[in-house]
């Protein structure tokens, strides 16, 4: 990796690191350490993971004083997710500059390799900069890219071991689309889609929308 390189790849995540090291480092596949001597990400993927995860919780725990822990864990494992930071990797052009071994196409890298690379910077830039810098990179790439669907279901099983209620879910297919009753203690809330998991999430959200008040 070269100076140019380490230029670009910092103007791409808007972050100057004081220690260029640790930019190496998270551009570093393990496919590349085996072949050379050089230090990989792993360990700056698994920091990433923790900060990020951190930082996201603290988020939603500041916007939202009235959910429920099951509710801003349920909101944050939508954010922190593999495909939404993979996303971000490709739409900043990010896997161009990673270093890998001899014979490894990075262009057809798992979602799970290219959200490495996500985690990886976030725990250079921990490191380098500490957590304000990292929550002003979150600011710049994170939440400006990441906007999931709620987790309706998991937010509606959260409302209802919380006030003691049971939960049914009742599903048909009717042609081409499935319909799906969901029983929440009495009520009943309906939902369509394309899919049983989709027609599922629709009543969830009907249900949500009307018993959690936010």
């Amino acid at each position: 990796m070269n100076k140019n390189d380490i230029d670009a790849i910092q103007s791409l995540i808007g972050y100057t690191f004081g220690n260029e090291r640790l930019i190496r480092a998270a551009f570093t596949h393990s496919s590349y350490v085996n072949e050379h001597d050089a230090v990989g990400n792993e360990r700056m993927e698994f920091l990433g993971d923790c900060v990020l995860n951190f930082l996201v919780g603290e988020k939603l725990f500041e916007q939202d004083p009235t959910a429920s822990e099951g509710m801003l864990s349920a909101r944050r494992a939508a954010l922190v997710s593999r495909a939404p930071l993979a996303r971000i990797v490709d739409d900043i052009g990010a896997i161009e500059y990673l270093q890998v071994g001899a014979g490894v196409d990075k262009n057809v890298f798992s979602v799970k390799a290219r959200s490495d690379v996500f985690e990886a910077v976030v725990g250079a830039v921990y490191i380098d900069g500490g957590l304000d810098a990292c929550r002003a990179l979150l600011d710049r790439l994170f939440y400006p890219r990441v906007r999931p669907e709620r987790d309706y279901k998991s937010e509606l099983q959260v409302y209802a071991v919380g006030c003691g209620l049971a939960i049914k879910y009742d599903t048909i297919e009717c042609g081409k689309v499935y319909n799906t009753t969901v029983v929440v203690g009495n009520i009943k809330y309906n939902g369509t889609g394309k899919s049983k998991r989709l027609s599922q999430i629709a009543a969830a959200k009907a249900a949500v929308c009307d018993l959690i008040k936010e």
